[in-house]
């Protein structure tokens, strides 16, 4: 059996130091997020109003309990930004998708986790999410009326941020990042839908949280797949897996399991799709260590195409069938966990 293993190192200060990206996957949060102050991140020399504007961010959470799944988002690729949010209710077996497409100025995702504030307000919908980690917690709070012909939404969440995460700095180029902050952990609150309220119990509820920003080509793509709840022996598991265009993957990704409060790094994965995006999408390695099998139950999917400009996306909730294993431990069970993928391709 070949074990794969990856270093992960204590977090450094900041993102970049003296104009070079502090490349490497970590184990803890990094205080200072200063992607803008990369040298040359682009290949050329540019202005910092430029840089800006190539950087595409968002935060985002994903939260379930016994009833529901629920991702979240602020995304701002600086050109249209979205707020959005996808309730996929298990025993109904129905999505609701609520989402505004405005100027990306309209939104803010903000550049660290430590005590900020990112967030959508408009008449009918808003959306806080209030990341504080000084504090070891995630506040995200939704209110949403008379949108469409979807039911009134109102929602209130807390993360507590006591696991390790799964940090990243990565090349997509020479001193081009990759940054992201992704963990798993236990979480509280509420969600009033139509006047019913489903309450997400701690210790029964869990929540995902993806900071990130990124650099990324004009053509940009990448597969993701992600799941978390409480295995048969009542540990908090979930797991990260995605394939995308950082350079030298083997050293430089971003999966990994999560079991009982620990983060266990992953090697790359393939994510394929042989009867194409609403049938079985098989996730492997080549380390014996990932063997799913994810199964789309609703999508919302994105299909666009300005020329020079196009997005093809789909972000499936769906059900999840196999093992993960870490290194030098038994494989952890997903059989039945709800999760969510992507398959996204953006040119802009």
């Amino acid at each position: 059996m070949n074990t794969y293993q990856r270093e992960i190192m204590p977090p450094p200060d900041t993102v970049v130091t003296n104009g070079i990206c502090n490349m490497g996957s970590f184990n803890g949060p990094i205080p200072c997020i200063n992607p803008l102050d990369a040298e040359n991140p682009l290949g050329l020399r540019t202005s910092r109003l430029f840089k800006y504007l190539r950087l595409k961010e968002w935060i985002a959470l994903q939260v379930a309990n016994e009833e529901w799944f629920i991702c979240l988002a602020v995304y701002n690729p600086k050109s249209l930004g979205v707020a959005i949010v996808m309730a996929y209710n298990k025993e109904k077996d129905k999505m609701y998708h609520y989402e505004k497409k405005v100027p990306f100025w309209k939104l803010k995702v903000p550049s660290g986790l430590m005590d900020s504030h990112c967030f959508y307000h408009s008449r009918n919908f808003s959306m806080d999410i209030h990341p504080r980690l000084t504090r070891g917690v995630i506040d995200a709070e939704i209110q949403i009326k008379n949108f469409q012909d979807l039911p009134d939404l109102s929602a209130s969440f807390t993360g507590f941020h006591t696991t390790e995460p799964m940090v990243i700095v990565q090349p997509f180029g020479k001193n081009r990042p990759l940054y992201s902050h992704k963990a798993l952990m236990p979480m509280g609150g509420y969600m009033t839908m139509d006047g019913t309220t489903s309450v997400f119990n701690q210790g029964q509820s869990t929540m995902i949280l993806d900071d990130h920003k990124g650099y990324y080509p004009y053509e940009m793509q990448y597969d993701w797949a992600t799941a978390m709840g409480y295995d048969q022996e009542g540990r908090l598991a979930g797991f990260n897996l995605t394939c995308n265009q950082i350079q030298n993957p083997a050293r430089f990704n971003e999966n990994c399991l999560w079991l009982d409060g620990r983060m266990h790094p992953l090697p790359p994965v393939s994510i394929q799709r042989p009867d194409g995006v609403h049938k079985t999408w098989i996730i492997k390695d080549n380390h014996d260590m990932v063997d799913l099998k994810f199964t789309p139950l609703k999508d919302v999917a994105v299909l666009l195409n300005f020329g020079v400009a196009a997005t093809r996306y789909h972000g499936p909730t769906g059900r999840f069938k196999g093992t993960i294993r870490a290194a030098c431990a038994p494989p952890v069970s997903f059989d039945g966990f709800i999760g969510m993928g992507e398959e996204k391709y953006i040119r802009m």
